[in-house]
């Protein structure tokens, strides 16, 4: 293969990945007074991607969801839909559909009516809103309810309801902000599944906004997370958690401690004063000082200081010199009491300066001859 071929076959991959983009934006600015809400913002959506704006309250994931919507106007940059320039597009036409945390319905009006009511500001024909009206209840679980009144449905009724608002006039793109807030623990968590259910069946490019990581994780294709108004990693769910590039997503995401000095524990070597070092839960493995464990030889000795319960796992807090470790005991591997004196392996960390992270294993783990001490 010749060298023209190399590069007509770069270009063409180019193309095809550029056709697949729904949702870009590009440099996006924008400043509420003295406060910089989106900061330079740029990313891309796929088509048909289920993406979720993660981050701290005050990063600016709503200001980009609103910007998007049409709902605010930046102050410099270019926002893209369908390949579209939108910047100067009011929201009515920019084909999107709005899903906001308090469902916005209208009390007095029926189901059916809350989800015809876009239908019939677009005047469409009455018998094309009533099957549209039925197709849309059917899909989002709720036929037979036509004639309720919104005080008449749970909270995870009404969000379903303004699911279905939402995707009545057939927007190719669907907004979300804090879907799930409003909704108590257990409803939250069986809506996640059927939100990605939905929109993978729908198909329909969708971006939603969120502060919860477990909702991120389980419901995005792709996460985008944001962070003083900047954009600081962007990935699938995967990469975000196993491969964090900055020091932000490193000590964001999931449950982290901080460890105050990495040369003080076994199997990191010397590292650099200015360094910190980030762990997480899942990174440990715990023993007590009578079981066999493998890495005893690469452990560190602490005691229990902390014990909860969280029902599939315990979850332990143990010293380990000036370091307070969170580590998670299944249940199965039998109880561990405050007070007891334990082993701990840490496996691996993040390195993190002021800006960037990096995976640093435990040495033990690269050695191809393991000890096993009982």
């Amino acid at each position: 293969m010749n060298a023209a071929t190399l590069i007509k076959e770069n270009i063409n991959d180019v193309k095809d990945e550029d056709s697949n983009i729904y949702v870009e934006l590009k440099n996006v600015n924008k400043n509420f007074g003295d406060f910089k809400a989106s900061d330079n913002v740029s990313f891309k959506v796929k088509k048909g991607h289920l993406v979720g704006l993660l981050g701290p309250s005050g990063s600016g994931k709503t200001t980009i969801l609103r910007i998007l919507a049409g709902l605010e106007t930046a102050d410099s940059g270019d926002i893209f839909i369908n390949g579209k320039r939108v910047n100067k597009i009011s929201a009515q036409k920019r084909g999107i559909g709005f899903v906001f945390q308090n469902y916005a319905l209208f009390r007095y009006q029926t189901v059916f009516d809350n989800v015809a009511f876009s239908l019939k500001i677009e005047k469409w024909d009455k018998k094309k809103i009533r099957e549209r009206v039925h197709y849309l209840l059917n899909l989002v679980g709720l036929a037979g309810l036509e004639d309720r009144y919104p005080n008449q449905l749970s909270g995870g009724q009404r969000q379903r309801v303004a699911f279905a608002r939402a995707l009545a006039n057939e927007p190719q793109l669907l907004l979300l902000d804090e879907p799930f807030a409003a909704i108590d623990a257990k409803v939250r968590q069986e809506l996640r599944s059927w939100l990605r259910e939905l929109i993978h069946n729908v198909g329909i490019t969708s971006i939603f906004v969120t502060h919860d990581q477990d909702e991120a994780f389980e419901v995005a294709d792709q996460i985008i997370l944001t962070n003083h108004g900047k954009i600081e990693q962007s990935g699938s769910p995967y990469d975000i958690y196993i491969n964090p590039q900055t020091a932000f997503t490193s000590k964001f995401i999931g449950h982290p401690t901080l460890i105050k000095n990495l040369n003080t524990l076994r199997g990191f070597g010397k590292t650099p004063d200015n360094i910190e070092a980030v762990v997480r839960p899942e990174f440990i493995s715990v023993a007590r000082t009578d079981e066999k464990f493998q890495y005893s030889a690469s452990s560190d000795k602490g005691v229990v200081v902390d014990a909860y319960f969280r029902g599939a796992v315990i979850e332990l807090h143990v010293k380990v010199g000036d370091n307070i470790f969170v580590v998670n005991r299944q249940l199965a591997e039998g109880r561990i009491d405050v007070g007891e004196s334990v082993y701990i392996f840490i496996s691996r960390v993040y390195l993190v300066n002021a800006l960037k992270a990096q995976t640093y294993i435990n040495e033990a783990l690269k050695q191809k001859n393991e000890v096993y001490i009982i």
